[in-house]
Protein backbone atom coordinates (compact mmCIF):
# COMPACT_ATOMS: atom_id res chain seq x y z
CA UNK A 1 0.00 0.00 0.00
CA UNK A 2 1.09 3.57 -0.36
CA UNK A 3 2.13 5.46 2.85
CA UNK A 4 -0.81 6.78 4.78
CA UNK A 5 -1.64 7.44 8.57
CA UNK A 6 -4.10 5.92 10.57
CA UNK A 7 -6.10 8.97 10.57
CA UNK A 8 -6.31 8.74 6.86
CA UNK A 9 -7.54 5.02 6.48
CA UNK A 10 -10.33 6.10 9.46
CA UNK A 11 -11.07 8.47 6.55
CA UNK A 12 -11.18 6.73 3.80
CA UNK A 13 -13.07 4.22 4.99
CA UNK A 14 -16.13 6.53 5.39
CA UNK A 15 -16.21 8.04 2.22
CA UNK A 16 -17.21 11.30 2.94
CA UNK A 17 -13.99 13.20 1.92
CA UNK A 18 -12.38 15.70 -0.73
CA UNK A 19 -9.89 15.48 -2.72
CA UNK A 20 -7.22 17.60 -4.86
CA UNK A 21 -4.76 16.77 -7.16
CA UNK A 22 -1.19 18.52 -5.98
CA UNK A 23 1.16 19.12 -9.02
CA UNK A 24 4.92 20.02 -9.22
CA UNK A 25 6.85 20.03 -11.98
CA UNK A 26 10.82 19.16 -12.49
CA UNK A 27 13.56 19.47 -14.21
CA UNK A 28 16.07 16.82 -13.24
CA UNK A 29 16.30 17.31 -9.56
CA UNK A 30 15.05 20.86 -9.22
CA UNK A 31 11.27 21.68 -9.33
CA UNK A 32 10.46 24.77 -11.90
CA UNK A 33 6.58 25.30 -10.20
CA UNK A 34 4.70 24.02 -7.54
CA UNK A 35 0.98 23.59 -6.68
CA UNK A 36 0.16 23.61 -10.19
CA UNK A 37 -3.92 23.63 -10.37
CA UNK A 38 -5.48 20.60 -12.84
CA UNK A 39 -8.67 21.13 -14.76
CA UNK A 40 -9.29 16.98 -15.36
CA UNK A 41 -7.09 13.98 -14.45
CA UNK A 42 -7.34 10.32 -15.21
CA UNK A 43 -4.00 7.96 -13.88
CA UNK A 44 -3.83 4.12 -14.39
CA UNK A 45 -1.26 1.17 -12.87
CA UNK A 46 -1.17 -2.10 -14.96
CA UNK A 47 0.91 -4.47 -13.44
CA UNK A 48 1.05 -6.51 -16.96
CA UNK A 49 1.66 -3.36 -18.97
CA UNK A 50 5.98 -3.01 -20.10
CA UNK A 51 5.32 0.71 -18.66
CA UNK A 52 3.26 0.40 -15.45
CA UNK A 53 1.56 3.79 -15.16
CA UNK A 54 0.66 7.09 -16.63
CA UNK A 55 -2.44 8.70 -17.55
CA UNK A 56 -3.22 12.49 -18.71
CA UNK A 57 -3.45 15.15 -16.69
CA UNK A 58 -4.45 19.36 -17.95
CA UNK A 59 -2.66 21.81 -16.46
CA UNK A 60 -4.17 25.09 -16.27
CA UNK A 61 -2.64 28.15 -14.88
CA UNK A 62 -3.50 32.28 -14.59
CA UNK A 63 -0.66 34.94 -14.60
CA UNK A 64 -0.46 38.17 -13.27
CA UNK A 65 2.77 38.60 -15.20
CA UNK A 66 1.67 37.86 -18.65
CA UNK A 67 3.96 34.76 -18.33
CA UNK A 68 2.82 31.22 -19.93
CA UNK A 69 2.94 27.40 -19.45
CA UNK A 70 2.47 26.43 -23.26
CA UNK A 71 5.81 24.76 -23.86
CA UNK A 72 7.30 26.11 -27.24
CA UNK A 73 10.68 25.16 -26.55
CA UNK A 74 12.31 22.12 -25.46
CA UNK A 75 13.69 23.95 -22.29
CA UNK A 76 10.19 25.05 -21.12
CA UNK A 77 8.85 23.42 -17.93
CA UNK A 78 5.96 21.67 -19.38
CA UNK A 79 7.97 20.43 -22.59
CA UNK A 80 8.65 17.22 -23.19
CA UNK A 81 12.67 16.52 -23.11
CA UNK A 82 12.96 15.32 -19.75
CA UNK A 83 10.71 17.23 -17.53
CA UNK A 84 8.55 15.30 -15.07
CA UNK A 85 5.54 16.20 -12.68
CA UNK A 86 5.18 14.75 -9.25
CA UNK A 87 1.68 14.45 -8.61
CA UNK A 88 0.25 13.89 -4.71
CA UNK A 89 -3.74 13.95 -4.05
CA UNK A 90 -4.90 15.69 -0.96
CA UNK A 91 -7.46 13.96 1.36
CA UNK A 92 -9.64 16.46 3.00
CA UNK A 93 -12.88 16.69 5.58
CA UNK A 94 -15.12 19.83 5.98
CA UNK A 95 -13.65 19.07 10.15
CA UNK A 96 -10.42 20.32 8.79
CA UNK A 97 -8.93 17.24 8.22
CA UNK A 98 -6.00 17.43 5.31
CA UNK A 99 -3.17 14.04 4.08
CA UNK A 100 -1.31 14.25 1.06
CA UNK A 101 -0.71 10.37 -0.42
CA UNK A 102 2.34 10.33 -3.02
CA UNK A 103 0.69 8.78 -6.56
CA UNK A 104 3.72 8.97 -8.85
CA UNK A 105 6.66 10.83 -10.61
CA UNK A 106 6.15 11.17 -14.06
CA UNK A 107 7.52 11.92 -17.53
CA UNK A 108 5.83 14.55 -19.88
CA UNK A 109 5.89 12.42 -22.73
CA UNK A 110 3.85 14.39 -25.00
CA UNK A 111 1.70 17.87 -24.87
CA UNK A 112 -0.99 16.38 -26.97
CA UNK A 113 -3.11 20.09 -26.60
CA UNK A 114 -2.55 23.45 -25.38
CA UNK A 115 -4.16 26.78 -25.92
CA UNK A 116 -3.63 30.43 -24.27
CA UNK A 117 -6.45 33.41 -23.38
CA UNK A 118 -4.96 36.75 -24.80
CA UNK A 119 -5.80 39.92 -24.15
CA UNK A 120 -4.46 43.61 -25.63
CA UNK A 121 -3.20 45.69 -23.08
CA UNK A 122 -2.04 48.88 -24.59
CA UNK A 123 -1.41 47.46 -28.42
CA UNK A 124 0.66 44.43 -26.83
CA UNK A 125 -0.58 41.04 -26.33
CA UNK A 126 -0.76 39.70 -22.96
CA UNK A 127 -1.47 36.14 -21.31
CA UNK A 128 -4.41 36.03 -19.03
CA UNK A 129 -4.09 32.19 -18.34
CA UNK A 130 -2.90 28.89 -19.78
CA UNK A 131 -3.98 25.68 -20.57
CA UNK A 132 -1.67 22.48 -21.11
CA UNK A 133 -2.62 18.78 -21.58
CA UNK A 134 -0.24 16.46 -20.66
CA UNK A 135 0.74 12.79 -20.94
CA UNK A 136 2.33 10.89 -18.41
CA UNK A 137 4.30 7.92 -18.36
CA UNK A 138 6.32 6.46 -15.52
CA UNK A 139 10.40 6.01 -15.32
CA UNK A 140 10.18 2.67 -17.02
CA UNK A 141 9.80 4.68 -20.29
CA UNK A 142 13.20 5.87 -20.17
CA UNK A 143 14.78 2.31 -19.36
CA UNK A 144 12.59 1.33 -22.14
CA UNK A 145 14.45 3.74 -24.87
CA UNK A 146 17.79 2.76 -23.73
CA UNK A 147 19.50 0.35 -24.87
CA UNK A 148 22.62 -1.72 -25.62
CA UNK A 149 25.48 -0.64 -27.90
CA UNK A 150 26.27 -4.18 -28.61
CA UNK A 151 25.51 -7.90 -26.82
CA UNK A 152 26.67 -8.10 -23.66
CA UNK A 153 27.10 -10.13 -20.54
CA UNK A 154 26.69 -8.57 -16.77
CA UNK A 155 30.03 -7.76 -14.53
CA UNK A 156 31.50 -10.91 -13.05
CA UNK A 157 30.00 -11.65 -9.66
CA UNK A 158 26.86 -9.74 -10.35
CA UNK A 159 23.60 -9.87 -8.30
CA UNK A 160 20.30 -8.80 -9.10
CA UNK A 161 19.61 -5.62 -7.58
CA UNK A 162 22.99 -4.18 -8.19
CA UNK A 163 22.17 -5.24 -12.08
CA UNK A 164 19.08 -3.32 -12.00
CA UNK A 165 20.57 -0.28 -10.72
CA UNK A 166 23.14 0.03 -12.98
CA UNK A 167 21.44 -0.83 -16.18
CA UNK A 168 18.36 1.64 -15.32
CA UNK A 169 20.07 4.90 -13.86
CA UNK A 170 17.54 4.74 -11.09
CA UNK A 171 17.52 4.55 -7.77
CA UNK A 172 16.24 1.09 -6.48
CA UNK A 173 14.21 0.04 -3.80
CA UNK A 174 14.59 -3.80 -2.33
CA UNK A 175 11.43 -5.08 -2.15
CA UNK A 176 12.99 -9.01 -1.95
CA UNK A 177 16.37 -10.51 -0.99
CA UNK A 178 18.78 -10.34 -3.69
CA UNK A 179 20.33 -12.77 -5.90
CA UNK A 180 23.26 -13.69 -8.27
CA UNK A 181 22.47 -12.89 -11.87
CA UNK A 182 22.04 -16.25 -13.48
CA UNK A 183 24.86 -17.42 -14.95
CA UNK A 184 24.81 -17.15 -19.38
CA UNK A 185 22.92 -14.47 -18.70
CA UNK A 186 23.16 -12.41 -22.31
CA UNK A 187 22.17 -8.70 -23.07
CA UNK A 188 21.25 -8.50 -26.26
CA UNK A 189 21.30 -4.96 -28.44
CA UNK A 190 17.72 -4.69 -29.66
CA UNK A 191 15.16 -2.00 -29.23
CA UNK A 192 14.16 -2.07 -25.97
CA UNK A 193 16.69 -4.50 -24.96
CA UNK A 194 17.12 -2.60 -21.37
CA UNK A 195 13.88 -3.04 -20.27
CA UNK A 196 13.87 -6.57 -21.65
CA UNK A 197 17.03 -7.29 -19.43
CA UNK A 198 15.31 -5.52 -16.62
CA UNK A 199 12.25 -7.92 -16.58
CA UNK A 200 14.22 -10.96 -16.83
CA UNK A 201 16.33 -9.71 -13.74
CA UNK A 202 13.36 -9.27 -12.40
CA UNK A 203 11.90 -12.56 -13.17
CA UNK A 204 14.87 -13.89 -11.67
CA UNK A 205 13.67 -11.92 -8.30
CA UNK A 206 10.70 -13.66 -8.42
CA UNK A 207 8.64 -10.51 -9.79
CA UNK A 208 8.11 -7.59 -12.11
CA UNK A 209 10.18 -4.22 -12.21
CA UNK A 210 7.81 -1.37 -11.55
CA UNK A 211 8.24 2.45 -10.38
CA UNK A 212 7.17 2.86 -6.86
CA UNK A 213 5.46 6.70 -5.82
CA UNK A 214 8.47 8.19 -5.61
CA UNK A 215 9.43 7.39 -8.48
CA UNK A 216 12.26 4.61 -7.37
CA UNK A 217 12.59 1.68 -9.22
CA UNK A 218 11.51 -1.58 -7.04
CA UNK A 219 10.11 -5.33 -8.08
CA UNK A 220 6.95 -6.03 -7.62
CA UNK A 221 6.61 -9.81 -6.21
CA UNK A 222 4.59 -12.53 -7.96
CA UNK A 223 4.00 -14.12 -4.59
CA UNK A 224 0.54 -13.22 -2.74
CA UNK A 225 0.38 -11.49 0.70
CA UNK A 226 -1.70 -10.90 2.88
CA UNK A 227 -5.04 -8.56 3.09
CA UNK A 228 -4.02 -5.06 3.75
CA UNK A 229 -7.47 -3.18 2.54
CA UNK A 230 -11.22 -4.35 2.69
CA UNK A 231 -13.88 -2.99 0.65
CA UNK A 232 -17.38 -3.01 1.76
CA UNK A 233 -20.64 -2.09 1.22
CA UNK A 234 -23.73 -0.58 3.02
CA UNK A 235 -24.65 3.12 3.74
CA UNK A 236 -21.04 3.46 4.83
CA UNK A 237 -19.48 1.08 1.94
CA UNK A 238 -17.29 2.20 -0.53
CA UNK A 239 -18.16 -0.05 -3.25
CA UNK A 240 -20.58 1.19 -6.04
CA UNK A 241 -19.97 -2.08 -8.55
CA UNK A 242 -19.12 -5.21 -8.45
CA UNK A 243 -19.19 -8.04 -11.08
CA UNK A 244 -18.16 -12.13 -10.18
CA UNK A 245 -17.34 -14.23 -12.98
CA UNK A 246 -16.56 -17.47 -14.46
CA UNK A 247 -14.39 -19.00 -16.86
CA UNK A 248 -11.64 -21.49 -17.65
CA UNK A 249 -9.01 -19.21 -19.34
CA UNK A 250 -5.65 -20.01 -17.18
CA UNK A 251 -6.32 -23.11 -16.48
CA UNK A 252 -3.41 -25.06 -17.90
CA UNK A 253 -2.45 -28.49 -17.72
CA UNK A 254 0.30 -28.64 -20.54
CA UNK A 255 3.22 -26.28 -20.09
CA UNK A 256 6.11 -26.39 -23.07
CA UNK A 257 9.85 -24.80 -22.04
CA UNK A 258 11.83 -24.07 -24.93
CA UNK A 259 15.01 -23.27 -23.68
CA UNK A 260 18.66 -22.47 -24.71
CA UNK A 261 21.92 -23.90 -23.26
CA UNK A 262 25.29 -21.12 -22.52
CA UNK A 263 25.83 -22.59 -26.32
CA UNK A 264 23.02 -21.99 -27.65
CA UNK A 265 21.57 -25.86 -28.30
CA UNK A 266 17.95 -26.38 -27.63
CA UNK A 267 16.78 -27.66 -24.48
CA UNK A 268 12.72 -29.01 -24.06
CA UNK A 269 11.09 -29.50 -21.49
CA UNK A 270 6.94 -30.35 -21.22
CA UNK A 271 4.99 -31.07 -18.03
CA UNK A 272 1.36 -32.33 -17.85
CA UNK A 273 -1.24 -33.24 -15.78
CA UNK A 274 -2.23 -36.83 -15.73
CA UNK A 275 -5.31 -37.42 -13.03
CA UNK A 276 -8.23 -35.43 -12.42
CA UNK A 277 -10.61 -33.37 -13.64
CA UNK A 278 -7.98 -31.60 -15.38
CA UNK A 279 -5.71 -34.46 -16.54
CA UNK A 280 -5.15 -34.39 -20.60
CA UNK A 281 -6.84 -37.41 -20.85
CA UNK A 282 -10.26 -35.81 -19.55
CA UNK A 283 -13.13 -34.24 -21.16
CA UNK A 284 -11.69 -30.69 -20.64
CA UNK A 285 -8.90 -31.91 -23.16
CA UNK A 286 -5.41 -29.92 -23.42
CA UNK A 287 -5.15 -26.78 -22.51
CA UNK A 288 -1.20 -25.82 -23.58
CA UNK A 289 0.78 -23.14 -22.19
CA UNK A 290 4.32 -22.11 -23.57
CA UNK A 291 7.32 -20.70 -21.65
CA UNK A 292 10.79 -19.14 -22.32
CA UNK A 293 13.44 -17.75 -20.41
CA UNK A 294 17.12 -16.77 -20.91
CA UNK A 295 17.95 -17.86 -17.67
CA UNK A 296 17.14 -21.07 -17.87
CA UNK A 297 20.37 -22.95 -19.47
CA UNK A 298 20.30 -26.75 -18.20
CA UNK A 299 17.87 -29.49 -18.77
CA UNK A 300 17.32 -29.99 -14.62
CA UNK A 301 16.63 -26.20 -14.98
CA UNK A 302 14.06 -26.72 -17.61
CA UNK A 303 12.17 -29.74 -16.17
CA UNK A 304 11.99 -27.38 -12.65
CA UNK A 305 10.84 -24.18 -14.46
CA UNK A 306 7.77 -25.91 -16.33
CA UNK A 307 6.74 -28.00 -13.59
CA UNK A 308 6.73 -25.22 -11.18
CA UNK A 309 4.58 -23.04 -13.50
CA UNK A 310 2.16 -26.58 -14.06
CA UNK A 311 1.73 -26.45 -10.40
CA UNK A 312 1.04 -22.53 -10.25
CA UNK A 313 -1.58 -23.02 -12.73
CA UNK A 314 -3.06 -26.03 -10.91
CA UNK A 315 -3.43 -24.25 -7.48
CA UNK A 316 -6.04 -22.45 -8.68
CA UNK A 317 -8.18 -20.79 -10.98
CA UNK A 318 -7.24 -17.22 -11.85
CA UNK A 319 -9.72 -15.09 -13.11
CA UNK A 320 -10.26 -11.17 -13.20
CA UNK A 321 -13.18 -9.65 -10.98
CA UNK A 322 -13.31 -5.54 -11.86
CA UNK A 323 -14.76 -3.49 -9.17
CA UNK A 324 -15.94 0.24 -8.86
CA UNK A 325 -15.33 2.00 -5.79
CA UNK A 326 -14.92 5.31 -3.88
CA UNK A 327 -11.47 6.64 -4.32
CA UNK A 328 -8.75 4.95 -1.86
CA UNK A 329 -5.37 6.30 -2.93
CA UNK A 330 -3.22 3.77 -0.46
CA UNK A 331 -4.33 1.03 -2.25
CA UNK A 332 -2.08 0.17 -4.87
CA UNK A 333 -1.28 -2.82 -7.16
CA UNK A 334 0.06 -5.76 -6.00
CA UNK A 335 -2.09 -5.03 -2.70
CA UNK A 336 -4.60 -8.13 -1.94
CA UNK A 337 -7.72 -6.67 -0.57
CA UNK A 338 -11.23 -7.89 0.52
CA UNK A 339 -14.23 -6.86 -1.08
CA UNK A 340 -17.91 -7.85 0.78
CA UNK A 341 -20.38 -9.50 -1.22
CA UNK A 342 -24.12 -9.47 -0.63
CA UNK A 343 -24.29 -13.52 -1.34
CA UNK A 344 -21.69 -15.49 -0.16
CA UNK A 345 -18.32 -14.70 1.57
CA UNK A 346 -16.36 -12.02 0.71
CA UNK A 347 -13.57 -12.30 -2.60
CA UNK A 348 -10.19 -12.04 -1.81
CA UNK A 349 -7.70 -10.72 -4.61
CA UNK A 350 -4.49 -9.54 -5.52
CA UNK A 351 -5.02 -6.11 -7.61
CA UNK A 352 -3.48 -6.17 -11.07
CA UNK A 353 -4.53 -2.84 -12.08
CA UNK A 354 -6.25 0.34 -11.02
CA UNK A 355 -7.33 3.73 -12.14
CA UNK A 356 -8.88 7.12 -10.45
CA UNK A 357 -9.16 10.60 -11.72
CA UNK A 358 -11.27 13.50 -11.30
CA UNK A 359 -14.64 11.54 -10.69
CA UNK A 360 -13.28 10.65 -7.30
CA UNK A 361 -13.89 6.81 -8.18
CA UNK A 362 -11.83 4.27 -8.60
CA UNK A 363 -11.64 0.90 -10.67
CA UNK A 364 -9.91 -2.11 -9.89
CA UNK A 365 -9.47 -5.32 -11.56
CA UNK A 366 -8.73 -8.58 -9.22
CA UNK A 367 -6.77 -11.17 -9.78
CA UNK A 368 -8.92 -14.01 -7.67
CA UNK A 369 -8.18 -17.45 -7.14
CA UNK A 370 -10.88 -20.57 -7.33
CA UNK A 371 -10.20 -23.42 -5.70
CA UNK A 372 -9.99 -26.41 -8.33
CA UNK A 373 -11.98 -28.97 -7.34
Amino acid sequence: MRAGSDALKGVLKGGGFGTRLVVDSFYGATRTAAGLEDDGWDLKWDSEAKIKSGGTVTIVDSSDDGSTLVPRSFTDKLAVAGQEVNVALEVFTDGGFSERVQLGHYRVTAVPSSSESVVDVLGAPVVLSSRVSLTLEDRLIGVERKGFRSEQNPPSGATCWGELQRLSGLQVVRSVADKPVPSGTVYQAQQGGVLKACEEIADALGGVPYITPDGALSVLPDARGTVVAELVLGDEGTILDLTDTMESEGIYNVVVGNFEDADRNPIYAVAQVTTGPFAVSSPYGEYTRYYASDFVKTKAAADSAVKAILSQAQKGQSYRVPVQCIVNPLIEDGDMVSVERRIGDPLIGRVVSHSLGSSNLMNLELDVVRELV
